[in-house]
């Protein structure tokens, strides 16, 4: 008898595979976007934006097989560089991460697939602008979040470890929570609008 065999989404082999070049230093942050494209910057040369799985193939097998991090120079697409024009904290807004860390977890691919999900969930429930919004690693808070930048500053919802309750920051800073836990009677969508409702209470949407 022949068992029925599960198939992965594209996008989940993706994230896992792009995962695996964050822990070995080839790239030092990996941002989704709500278009389902990935922002990448690697170790050496400029950051890329992979809009398809073409292009994230490509740009892993030059990573594997070619030269290492330097292989990564030769992006397919390119994304201007940006210039610094103040502290590292500056970074908190982008999504960027400035230097590799060698403790992220491994098993943090699933959580940002979350991530992803309620990010598209937000901005087609709250009709939120594609461009205010993101889906990254926190290295300093080592979990994954959604950041939403608004006119009260930059909110993220941290994606929490199996049976935590989701937290919310502000610039960096512990703001609240919502009342959600990571089981699996919770879904998506109850997180989505739980977050939105938050944010509309203090008058960020």
């Amino acid at each position: 008898m022949q068992h029925a065999s599960r198939a992965i989404a594209p996008e989940a082999v993706s994230a896992l595979e792009l995962t695996d070049l964050l822990m070995s230093g080839a790239i030092t942050s990996m941002t989704a976007t709500a278009d389902g494209s990935w922002i990448i910057v690697p170790t050496v040369g400029p950051p890329a934006l992979l809009t398809n799985p073409a292009d994230i193939a490509a740009y892993i097998d030059r990573a594997t097989k070619g030269t290492g991090p330097q292989a990564l120079t030769p992006a397919r697409t390119t994304l201007p560089a940006r210039t610094a024009t103040g502290p590292a904290d500056d970074d908190a807004g982008c999504g960027c991460a400035p230097q590799p860390d060698t403790t992220t977890p491994a098993d943090y691919g699933p959580d940002l697939m979350q991530a992803r999900a309620i990010l598209t969930l937000l901005t087609r429930e709250f009709d939120i602008n594609t461009h205010a919004v993101s889906a990254a690693y926190d290295q300093a808070a080592q979990a994954a979040v959604v950041r939403v930048q608004t006119r009260h500053g930059l909110y993220a919802l941290h994606i929490p470890a199996v049976t935590m309750q989701f937290t919310v920051s502000r610039n960096g800073t512990r703001d609240g929570v919502i009342a959600a836990r990571r089981v699996p009677a919770t879904t998506d969508t109850s997180i989505t609008l739980q977050f939105g409702a938050y944010l509309r209470d203090r008058g960020a949407l």
